[in-house]
């Protein structure tokens, strides 16, 4: 029993024992104060619970905390003696229920996966699009929330949700705490596995090398360095290391997902592994590599970190690269405070309006907008942005809203199938700018970035580059809270191309619809450049 529960219970034990003789002395009295004494056990019950919280078993206490407000509504001496002994008697009562009872003070994870997953039935809107079993996944992870019930381990709730959410391919379906990321941070360190001293990246070519290698490690001293073609995993290919992690890992386009997929399977192994590899003189050797503990999630943020790159410079920020190139920065899709609030961003637009008359007076030519990392905000910046690059007076197809009957509670289709388009949307341009632009992005460059990406692309002055495809998910967000403070988040309200067809987002082919201009070859000389050199490779191609 929790220490809380159990000193609550002793005081009204206690105090119940005490206002029983109170009781005596209550009846030579005629002043009513005495009585204000009953309130006293309800107050107590009422402050512990507010910090402890409900829990069903703890119920006979309330009660009894409850009754002896009849000793200030009845001025009788046996009443009050009669709710006191009960109360004490439901006080006692309750220390063992709660120490025995296999429910007490347990969080019903059950109940919030039913919830959910009913819910998301409900409202997702790219269940049929997707081609989703809702009634497959309920078999299959309900047994992996009773397990999570009967261990009331929050981690391993937050491992099981992970892992739902990964099966819809899709950005926008995530479970997270509203407040704390701490336990999602400590429940991938340990579902990651352990550190060897180094990353596993598969080539464009298909070879798979190290990169990231820890020059402190036993790797390093064995030498494997960056570049090294790593051809065995602990007795198999590198492209047959255990799939295990990529679970928890959800990518709405199927070769983003192969181009991560060995690095994030890379903390596979033991206590110690057999890394088969070429060294310099291309003669194949093999090593045994220790582990130095489940450390490889640090290892995988700092490649993922290194891969991504990024202009160093603040959000909204300029950064001049040459005499004709001059980059800006959009680390996520807001701007400032008054334009969240008002839906009006003036103050981006001066800003940008400002930078190009200076770099056309400079002779510049090229603009670089970096939006790697960019997991999107606010479409209608996106808008704003839009307007500010595209042609003059020119009307940019941006989106369409999907109709809504209330009556059926669904998107509407006409005979053949086909959605109802309610609304299309148009980005007016206001042309002040003709030179050459460039997007650099990444898999991360998601919801309104993706909506940047696909009108953006439209203009015949831009080109968008990246290792992989933006990240594919372009839905209206919906959600539900949890009791415990965490959300199930997901693609709530449907959006449309210009054919009346789901916009952007993969389908049951697991197929990004938002394609890119440029796929940067990840090969040797990338591997170089990043994690030898530290360079931004992007950005050095886009300067090409």
């Amino acid at each position: 029993m929790e220490s809380i529960d159990l000193s609550i219970s002793v005081v009204i034990a206690l105090m119940s024992v005490l206002l029983f003789f109170i009781s005596y002395a209550a009846e030579k009295y005629i002043t009513r104060k005495w009585c204000l004494v009953y309130l006293v056990p309800s107050i107590a019950v009422i402050a512990a619970t507010a910090f402890s919280g409900f829990d069903i078993y703890m119920v006979p206490l309330y009660s009894g905390a409850l009754l002896l407000l009849a000793g200030y509504i009845k001025d009788s001496g046996r009443i009050r003696r009669t709710v006191c002994v009960f109360s004490a008697f439901l006080a006692a009562v309750t220390v063992p229920l709660c120490t025995y009872a296999e429910g007490y003070r347990k969080y019903d994870y059950v109940r919030d996966f039913k919830d959910g997953i009913a819910y998301m039935e409900r409202h997702y809107v790219l269940s049929e699009y997707k081609n989703i079993d809702f009634d497959g996944l309920y078999n299959e992870f309900l047994p992996k929330f009773q397990e999570v019930n009967r261990t009331q381990d929050e981690k391993e709730n937050l491992q099981v949700w992970t892992e739902f959410c990964a099966r819809f391919n899709d950005g926008h379906v995530s479970y997270y705490h509203l407040y704390d990321d701490s336990e999602m941070t400590e429940m991938m360190d340990k579902a990651l596995g352990n550190d060897y001293g180094l990353a596993p990246m598969t080539l464009s070519d298909g070879r798979t090398v190290a990169v990231n290698v820890d020059k402190e490690s036993e790797a390093y001293k064995s030498g494997i360095r960056n570049g090294t073609v790593i051809t065995g995993w602990d007795g198999v290919s590198p492209e047959e290391i255990s799939e295990e992690n990529l679970k928890y890992f959800s990518y709405t386009d199927k070769e983003t997902r192969n181009f991560f997929r060995t690095l994030i399977c890379g903390g596979t192994g033991g206590d110690s592994i057999t890394v088969d590899f070429y060294d310099e003189n291309n003669i194949e050797k093999s090593v045994v590599l220790k582990s130095t503990g489940p450390y490889y999630s640090g290892r995988l943020r700092d490649t993922l970190s290194a891969v991504a790159g990024g202009i160093e410079t603040g959000h909204m920020m300029w950064k001049d690269i040459d005499d004709r190139t001059s980059a800006f920065r959009i680390k996520f899709m807001t701007a400032d405070s008054k334009a969240m609030h008002s839906g009006e961003f003036t103050k981006l637009e001066k800003n940008i309006t400002e930078k190009i008359i200076r770099m056309k007076q400079q002779g510049k030519d090229h603009i670089i907008i970096d939006i790697r990392d960019n997991c999107g905000g606010d479409p209608k910046m996106t808008e704003s942005l839009v307007s500010v690059f595209a042609p003059a007076s020119e009307k940019i197809y941006y989106c369409s809203d999907a109709k809504w009957d209330n009556k059926t509670a669904m998107y509407e289709k006409d005979s053949e199938g086909r959605f109802t388009v309610n609304n299309e949307n148009y980005i007016t341009g206001k042309g002040l700018w003709d030179g050459k632009v460039t997007i650099l992005v990444n898999s991360e460059s998601a919801s309104a970035s993706d909506h940047f990406v696909y009108v953006m692309k439209k203009l015949e002055n831009v080109k968008v580059t990246g290792f992989t495809k933006t990240n594919g998910s372009a839905q209206g967000v919906g959600e539900m809270e949890f009791p415990n403070k965490y959300k199930l988040q997901f693609s709530g309200s449907l959006v449309l191309d210009e054919q009346g067809e789901v916009f952007i987002d993969s389908g049951a082919d697991n197929v990004n619809k938002n394609d890119i201009d440029v796929i940067v070859p990840f090969d040797e000389e990338a591997v170089k450049a990043i994690f030898d050199n530290g360079e931004d490779y992007l950005l050095k191609k886009a300067l090409q």
